[in-house]
């Protein structure tokens, strides 16, 4: 707006100026015709109107032929009286009206023509949202720019224009390369540099230029101190994720890999990301109703967590603790899938052994609650048929049979013991509280079989 006002501003001036250039030339060329045709000379003087006629053309198109035509009328009135009725006379002049009407048409319509495109370039360049400048290559002093330009850099219009072109450049080795190319290529194109602007510190943007006649050249600069930082900080996120000792990995919605870490590559037993990526995730677990189980929550809720079994590059399973997160943009449109990994192996594996050691603990404790009760019935035969033989064979027998039987009782008091040592397992080590579903109890023995 403030570049239209501008503009608007240096048009009437010039329109003012020139007519008041139009009136006097027009005057001054009269007053030299009517001294001419007083001598009765026509040759020369009449060439005058077409100055004021060019100008008029030129300045005022709409109107240029209209004064054309009233120039004509008061030349061959002038004419008529001071030549009188000569017919040859009145021809020539005429000749030159028609002449001078058509220099004016034809220069109406160029001037129409230059000014429509005038204004639309000037359109372009005042409404551009690259900041546009126009600097000359000798002196570097910047001749013209439009609000974007001032705007990115934070200085009037005024102020700019005193700077010279060469200053607003933080990095001197881009900008000897910058001019090093115009001047050798004539033009540039998308150069990433940073310019210094009064109140907002180094900006990044990037510049084209062109060289143009008169040694000027235009610039353009588009403001990318946003997107610089916005990739800046996506490096540092990236480098996060990649160097997280947490496996990572990011999915598109239908659970096709497209990026992995280091962590998860090492965890897969993977030599390169490569091979990981574009391969879905169905494809590493050894459970297709838990993947189907992954994704239906994934949809209704946004998130999943649990342990699963995947498979490596061996092929051998592992458990890990799955995080799976469904990822929305601002405006809560689902873009991708970020699963974080966690190997429970070794814990897994320690679970497994304890139950192991349980279910063998329980095993001897019924077994020794057997084995007492065998020993019982064979010792109570023993006693009866002892008591049929005479003397003190008798009561020797029944003596010992006794003490084989304080040592059972005995036997029996620790498996009461091994139940409670069975219970206190139970409740403190969280083992053998339940059984694993019929389908988990082969993958549960597989991880430590591939261990052997």
């Amino acid at each position: 707006m403030v570049e239209s006002e501008h503009f608007g501003e240096r048009e009437e001036s010039l329109n003012n100026l020139w007519l008041f250039i139009i009136i006097n030339t027009t005057v001054l060329a009269l007053l030299i015709n009517i001294l001419s045709l007083h001598y009765g000379n026509n040759d020369v003087a009449p060439n005058l109107f077409y100055i004021p006629v060019v100008i008029a053309a030129y300045w005022y198109p709409h109107r240029g032929p209209l004064f054309a035509g009233v120039i004509s009328v008061a030349y061959m009135s002038l004419v008529w009286y001071f030549l009188g009725s000569d017919a040859w006379t009145l021809i020539s002049s005429s000749v030159i009206c028609y002449v001078m009407i058509g220099v004016s048409v034809v220069v109406s319509s160029l001037a129409t023509h230059m000014r429509r495109n005038e204004v639309k370039y000037r359109g372009i360049f005042n409404h551009s949202e690259a900041g546009v400048g126009l600097v000359n290559l000798s002196s570097l002093s910047i001749k013209e720019v439009n609000e974007r330009f001032v705007a990115r850099l934070g200085y009037t219009r005024e102020e700019v224009m005193a700077v010279p072109f060469g200053e607003l450049w933080a990095d001197a080795d881009h900008k000897d390369t910058f001019f090093r190319n115009l001047k050798t290529q004539g033009s540039i194109e998308n150069m990433e540099t940073r310019f210094r602007s009064r109140d907002k510190g180094d900006r990044w943007v990037l510049v084209s230029a062109g060289m143009l006649p008169d040694n000027q050249f235009v610039v353009t600069l588009v403001d990318i101190t946003d997107r610089k930082q916005a990739e800046e900080l996506l490096l540092i996120k990236d480098h996060a994720i990649r160097s997280s000792i947490n496996a990572i990995a990011i999915l598109d919605l239908d659970f096709t890999i497209t990026y992995v870490n280091q962590s998860l590559t090492k965890m897969l037993d993977y030599y390169h990301d490569n091979e990981i990526i574009g391969k879905n995730l169905g494809t590493f677990m050894t459970a297709p109703r838990t993947f189907g189980e992954i994704r239906d929550t994934l949809q209704k809720a946004g998130s999943w967590f649990g342990e699963v079994i995947l498979l490596k590059y061996n092929r051998n399973p592992f458990y890990v603790l799955l995080w799976a997160n469904l990822v929305r943009d601002e405006t809560g449109t689902p873009v991708c899938v970020m699963i974080s990994f966690i190997d429970i192996t070794d814990r897994k594996q320690m679970e497994i052994a304890k139950r192991k050691a349980l279910e063998q603990i329980e095993h001897n404790i019924e077994q020794f609650a057997i084995l007492g009760d065998h020993i019982r019935n064979p010792l109570a035969v023993i006693v009866g048929l002892s008591s049929l033989a005479p003397g003190d064979i008798t009561d020797k027998i029944i003596l010992q049979a006794k003490e084989i039987d304080r040592i059972i009782t005995q036997l029996d008091m620790g498996w009461i013991e091994s139940e409670k040592v069975r219970d206190f397992i139970k409740r403190y080590y969280m083992v053998g509280a339940g059984e694993l579903a019929d389908g988990d109890k082969g993958m549960a023995a597989a991880p430590g079989d591939a261990g052997k």
